[in-house]
């Protein structure tokens, strides 16, 4: 399967899942062309996920950062 196959249904399998109204509207936006990035904030986004993709830059899910942020809160 190509890289290109790969990251379309990993990003199929995101979209699928998440139940947050505001995220599925950005998503709308963004592919209907609203959104316009510059081609530096492109270029941004491209080499951030190349490092995510090699596994130099570390990620973390909704329930970590929540987790994260209520901990914050109560310290």
């Amino acid at each position: 399967m190509s890289k290109l196959a790969e990251k379309r249904i990993a990003l199929a399998k995101q979209v699928l899942e998440t139940t947050d109204a505001g995220k599925l509207e950005a998503l709308e936006e963004v592919l209907r062309g609203a959104v316009d990035f510059s081609a530096a904030q492109i270029a941004g986004f491209e080499a951030q996920l190349e490092r995510i993709e090699r596994g130099e830059e570390h990620t973390s899910s909704w329930a970590e950062v929540k987790k994260r942020v209520a901990k914050g809160r109560r310290g």
